[in-house]
């Protein structure tokens, strides 16, 4: 189950066997959360000791992570809507084969880098 809990288990879990480490991409935004948690109980700073990224840019938990999570924003509104899009076109009889691809974007927050430098 992807939640805060799960993060800080797997913080623990990473830290104990690679203690060195300085950076981390996680599977959501929550989980980075959670990681990061952990990460600053554990004396650590993030971003200055450990950079953390996030996936989904689910903005009302990244932009209030302490630090900011940086996180790479898939623009979910555009992908279920062109999915939605391609689904009536094939009941319609006029599916779109093959694979289509969507831009996303690295937004860039405080968990990457510490505050004012880019």
């Amino acid at each position: 189950m992807w939640s805060q809990r799960w993060g800080r288990h797997a913080a623990e879990m990473l830290l104990m066997a690679e203690p060195e480490i300085d950076a981390v991409f996680c599977g959501s935004d929550q989980i980075a959360a959670g990681f990061v948690e952990a990460v600053r109980e554990r004396g650590r700073r993030v971003p200055d000791d450990l950079a953390v990224v996030g996936y989904d840019n689910w903005e009302v938990l990244s932009t209030e992570t302490r630090p900011a999570l940086t996180t790479v924003d898939m623009n979910l509104e555009v992908l279920g809507r062109t999915a939605a899009q391609h689904l009536f076109a094939a009941i319609d009889g006029k599916a779109t084969p093959g694979v289509h691809t969507l831009p996303c974007q690295l937004v860039i927050r405080d968990s990457t880098s510490p505050p004012g430098v880019s």
